[in-house]
């Protein structure tokens, strides 16, 4: 029986890639907002030539189930936690690999600007935290040993932003929602370590390359099937 990892972002280039690393070792659900991703799902065949799945019964060999979500909605959170739980009982990795990735204003200009920086904050380091929050309370809280046997853990995908101060025009929230992001992973870590669950981000720079994004995947797996909680991870081979 495979380990179940939700991966959140599943739309972007990290979050796909993602998704064809992990699906032989792992049972995925995935997220997206709008951009259906380019992998084997129910939207697609899983292998050359398979009959179309009829029904929700066939679908249980698809390599990753995808859940189109707005995760700044908090009943978003709730849905993809329950369609999860409902199709594989249980959750055992949390990849928060979704972010709003744009760089803004000038924060001399903030009086007279949209609500940009609430929006930032709250995708880039709040949802993280709910999404594990939900799965705690629906999963993890009464089930120390399970969390203990099946490696259980959240890996945050965080930014070298969130931990050095760029003069590029902009950065100023997006640097400070993974900064946040990264304090939260410190504190989230304590928080499940009484009930065997780790917590750790990863801090990539760019990576606009597959050999970059594919160098930032294996160093989630290894966040996954490792035995670290609490870490920051800021060389990435």
């Amino acid at each position: 029986m495979k380990p179940v990892c939700l991966i959140t972002g599943a739309g972007g280039r990290l979050g796909q890639d993602l998704c064809h690393a992990l699906q032989e070792d792992y049972e995925l659900v995935a997220t997206y907002r709008s951009t259906i991703p380019n992998i084997p799902s129910q939207f697609q065949r899983p292998l050359e030539g398979a009959d179309e799945p009829e029904n929700e019964s066939a679908l249980s060999d698809v390599p990753a189930y995808l859940v189109q979500a707005d995760l700044t909605c908090r009943e978003d959170v709730k849905r993809v936690v329950e369609v999860t739980l409902a199709r594989y009982g249980r959750i055992d990795a949390l990849i928060n690999a979704a972010a709003d990735i744009k760089f803004h204003g000038n924060l001399r200009d903030l009086w007279q600007a949209d609500d940009y920086p609430q929006s930032q904050m709250l995708l880039n380091s709040i949802v993280p935290m709910q999404l594990a929050s939900a799965i705690y309370q629906y999963c993890w809280k009464d089930q120390p040993d399970e969390n203990a046997r099946w490696n259980r853990s959240v890996v945050n995908v965080s930014s070298i932003s969130g931990l050095y101060v760029y003069e590029e025009r902009g950065q100023a929230f997006y640097g400070v929602s993974k900064a946040a992001l990264n304090m939260l992973t410190l504190y989230l870590s304590l928080e499940l370590a009484p009930y065997s669950v780790r917590v750790n981000a990863i801090c990539p720079s760019r990576f606009t390359g597959m050999a970059a994004t594919r160098r930032v995947t294996e160093t989630i797996r290894n966040l996954l099937t490792g035995d670290s909680t609490g870490t920051i991870v800021t060389k990435i081979p």
